[in-house]
């Protein structure tokens, strides 16, 4: 599965209400950053949006505020893999990375073993997020 991955500049909770209403969205679900603050971080995060997910038309959706790289409108989508496990995720991020941009180092989080971002040579940019 493919899941697109919306990313904002500290507006995500805000864009996300605004999507419910105009897709009639369901199953609305907010992580915060209380307890994972990204490293490099400084200012106060606690109440941005560190995971967001939504089903619109039977799509899931998800949805971060972004801190690794500024937000510019063209950048703000993603797509997301789900391997079935953290090697498979780890081979894709080897492959990936080679001519590509590590915006999210290889990361374990309470969420998922394997968590990282990366822009492959043509630009376009993949969560792989183990599940």
């Amino acid at each position: 599965m493919v899941t697109p991955y919306l990313v904002f500049n500290r507006q995500c909770e805000e864009a996300m209400t605004y999507y419910e209403k105009v897709f009639s969205g369901e199953k609305k679900e907010i992580l915060r950053y209380t307890d994972y603050v990204p490293e490099g971080v400084v200012e106060d995060v606690r109440n941005y949006v560190l995971h967001g997910k939504m089903t619109l038309f039977e799509t899931e959706f998800t949805f971060a505020d972004e801190f690794s790289k500024p937000v510019t409108s063209g950048n703000q989508v993603h797509l997301t893999v789900h391997p079935s496990d953290a090697a498979e995720g780890k081979r894709i991020y080897n492959e990936l990375s080679k001519e590509g941009e590590v915006f999210l180092p290889p990361t374990e989080t309470f969420y998922s073993p394997l968590h990282t971002t990366i822009q492959d040579k043509f630009g376009i940019v993949w969560n792989i997020i183990v599940i």
